[in-house]
């Protein structure tokens, strides 16, 4: 799977509610790359949660799940793979 197959997927289950994070809070793969999930904390508890590819330049996914907002590299995740 190319990089960009990967991100549409991975933003594609997590939008919608398909992607159990907590089962990649260790390194595991997912369709055949390692990812490894660390959850977003602010003041009051978590507001959500990062992906990153271990030992790859693939950029981070972020779900703030407060917000309602999923970003690839700081942009929204469709636009993102657009882009590309």
């Amino acid at each position: 799977m190319t990089t960009n197959g990967i991100l549409k997927r991975l933003g594609g289950n997590i939008a919608t509610g398909r992607f159990n994070w907590r089962k990649y809070c260790t390194p595991q793969s997912y369709f055949g790359w390692e990812i490894c999930v660390t959850p977003l904390h602010c003041s009051y508890g978590q507001i959500g949660y990062t992906v990153h590819f271990p030992y790859t330049n693939i950029p981070e996914v972020e779900y703030d799940w407060e917000m309602g907002k999923l970003t690839i590299d700081g942009e929204k995740w469709k636009s993102y793979l657009r882009n590309e």
